[in-house]
């Protein structure tokens, strides 16, 4: 058996290729040579080679026989992988939709924000419509323990079996639904959680065998294993160009459900047993880098898009003639995104996992001032201010907390950093509601509103940390 996972980083530069062509297939598909390369703009098939790749290097991470699983830092290391650069790029999302924020219904939003958006079918597309995998693999990350804890006790060469048998089933099972029950619903069957799930098992199951095989794999053939790679390759790349022409694959069986699950999960394995300069030159500082940057390209180029769309080019420009520029700049923004976002976040998080429950608190003290104080001004029927309300609450709450994080509350923890935050938060409410109102988003401008918010929130935050016993055990008290 392989000693704990180590990083596989010829690996890292595929996730790069797939998140380009969701890039490609989000705006590119009728713009030059890419009209004519369909393999290259194959963005929902290469979703499904993510969900491939994850469940491979989920495996390499937490396959261990012999180790008790760790729950606690499962979760903190998921939830600080994927959530921060997830809310972020809802954030981001939200700028766009700022005129209708605060129509939208709370259950969409909440929705999104606690990524189960994939099982509704009027949700699954909703805000960022490159969400929805999101909300699939947060699905997989809740039931990955169960299911690596049950392999464990199964041999690998079964394993193996039983994922190639469900992947299997889960075709047939898909085909049937298109077909005979659910022919109206077979857009929102692609992004069903249940129907992407043989992916990652597939992946999974490929992940055991490397690890359990071990010592094993460093007598592989590299001839063997590089025509593999180029076969697995060549029939995945085939497939995808001819998807339109061909009809050796029946309509209800879609290569964006897992069908290529297999030949996917062959080329993973062939690059991580590859030995020869191919695995040396995919290993370059530069791609990986490119590599760990796809998860913020994947999540945030839909968003960005619209932004530049909607701000700075409007009618006035052909969005086509900008288009290198956008997926340039893009993929350079996103490289920044995650040196100076996602790692030091992810870290933060994984170092100081003692405050997450504050953060926590703080989300929930902050939307319960907010609809504290429109209750208490204007009364529970909000006296026609709905929309008022849900603005204050959506934007308000993100102002808020993000004050909290840029004047480093969580760390300084003392009452002059947070009514530093309180105040800079109040001013960008103050703003962007008066904006609001004055360009008939909202019904109206409630000042004594936004007064009662900001002296509500400050001292609800205050309180907590100086007067419940829970939380003053835990931390020190404000200086």
């Amino acid at each position: 058996m392989l000693p704990a996972s180590k990083k596989l980083d010829q690996l890292t530069v595929t996730r790069f290729i797939a998140a380009l062509s969701v890039v490609f297939f989000h705006g590119g598909r009728s713009l030059g040579i890419l009209a004519y390369l369909p393999m290259l703009t194959a963005g929902p098939t290469a979703v499904g080679y993510f969900y491939v790749l994850s469940g491979f290097v989920m495996a390499l991470a937490y396959y261990r026989p012999s180790v008790r699983f760790d729950f606690r830092n499962y979760w903190l290391a998921r939830f600080s992988r994927i959530y921060p650069v997830y809310i972020l790029s809802f954030v981001v999302t939200c700028i766009y939709y700022i005129d209708l924020i605060a129509k939208i219904k709370p259950a969409k939003v909440i929705a999104n924000v606690f990524l189960y958006q994939a099982w509704i079918p009027d949700f699954a597309q909703s805000f960022n419509i490159a969400a929805w995998s999101l909300s699939v693999e947060a699905f997989f990350y809740v039931i990955f323990p169960f299911l690596v804890i049950l392999a464990m006790r199964q041999p690998a060469k079964r394993v193996i079996w039983i994922s190639l048998v469900f992947w299997v089933f889960s075709q047939i099972v898909h085909s049937i639904l298109v077909i005979r029950f659910m022919p109206q619903d077979a857009a929102w069957l692609a992004y069903f959680p249940l129907f992407h799930l043989n992916s990652f098992v597939l992946g999974a199951a490929g992940g055991i065998w490397y690890v359990a095989s071990g010592s094993q794999l460093q007598t592989v053939n590299q001839i063997a294993n590089r025509f593999l790679l180029l076969a697995s390759l060549g029939v995945v790349l085939l497939l995808l160009s001819l998807r339109d022409l061909t009809t050796l694959i029946p309509a209800s069986f879609s290569l964006d459900n897992g069908l290529l699950a297999p030949f996917f999960l062959i080329i993973i394995l062939s690059l991580a047993l590859d030995t020869t300069r191919l695995a040396k030159g995919l290993s370059h500082p530069w791609l990986v880098l490119l590599g760990d940057a796809s998860y913020a390209l994947y999540i945030f180029h839909v968003p960005f898009r619209w932004l530049l769309e909607k701000y700075l080019i409007g009618n006035t420009f052909p969005f086509e003639k900008l288009y290198i520029v956008y997926v340039l700049g893009t993929i350079a923004v996103c490289v920044l995104i995650f040196k100076y976002i996602e790692v030091p976040a992810r870290d933060w998080l994984r170092s100081n996992s003692r405050l997450l429950p504050f953060l926590f608190l703080d989300v929930i003290l902050i939307y319960g001032m907010v609809r504290l104080s429109f209750i208490l001004r204007l009364g529970g029927g909000l006296a026609g201010f709905a929309r008022t309300q849900n603005f204050a609450l959506r934007v308000g709450l993100v102002a808020y907390f993000s004050a909290l994080l840029i004047f480093q509350f969580y760390m300084k923890n003392s009452w002059r950093s947070l009514a530093l935050a309180v105040l800079s938060g109040t001013g960008v409410l103050t703003g962007l509601m008066y904006y609001a109102w004055r360009n008939g988003w909202v019904e109206g401008f409630p000042r004594p509103v936004i007064l009662l918010i900001a002296l509500f929130t400050f001292s609800s935050i205050y309180l907590s940390r100086s007067f419940i016993p829970f939380l003053r055990s835990r931390i020190t008290v404000f200086s």
